[in-house]
């Protein structure tokens, strides 16, 4: 699950470039409540129901880059 994980974060980082950088702490762990608040609404309804190719694990995927991006920016500033 890590190697997934680094794996579509390289990919992000290499459509998206580096804009995260200049995002607020705040506007991350907003995305993580996101993430969660889905995982809970597919758990809720059913993976069945969601209208895109999506599902709990790319949700958790999301989670764990966005803790990682939180941690680096963290430890950038101290």
């Amino acid at each position: 699950m890590t190697a997934l994980c680094k794996d579509i974060f390289v990919k992000k980082m290499s459509d998206y470039g580096t804009s995260w950088r200049v995002m607020r702490p705040s506007s991350l762990t907003d995305q993580i409540y996101i993430k969660a608040r889905r995982i809970r609404s597919i758990e809720e309804k059913g993976e069945g129901a969601a209208k895109v190719n999506e599902g709990i694990e790319p949700e958790f995927i999301g989670i764990v880059n966005y803790c990682a991006t939180v941690s680096y920016t963290h430890l950038r500033a101290h």
